[in-house]
């Protein structure tokens, strides 16, 4: 998989939580009247944010419920979890040999970091 994109009617927001908040690195972006959006690096998955009202065509964005989920793996869980600046949750073991958090973007899609024990 090359990369994975996300449209959104909150573009500054979600742009916001996963530059600014958890500190993924800006690839590229492109701001125009028929489109704009911003490509993260997520640890080698590239993350694509597209401005849903800047669409050429209409899109019909539902809620994301939990069908779908980023996933970053990292080296240290605590260290990450303790350098974000907002209250992340305690990381949870796992029966399969992980352990983990989870946290939500400003459009509620799941966010989980996971370090493999």
């Amino acid at each position: 998989m090359s990369f994975v994109a996300l449209a959104t009617e909150r573009f500054e927001e979600v742009c916001g939580f996963y530059g600014e908040m958890l500190g993924f690195a800006v690839l590229r972006e492109w701001d125009r009247p028929d489109g704009r959006g911003r490509v993260f690096d997520l640890a080698g998955l590239q993350l694509e944010i597209l401005d849903a009202d800047r669409e050429q065509r209409p899109l019909e964005l539902e809620p994301p419920r939990d069908r779908f989920h980023v996933v970053v793996e990292v080296q240290d869980l605590d260290a990450l979890r303790d350098a974000l600046p907002v209250d992340a949750p305690a990381p949870e073991d796992t029966s399969w040999g992980a352990r983990l958090f989870r946290l939500r973007d400003p459009d509620g899609v799941a966010v989980t970091f996971l370090q493999w024990v």
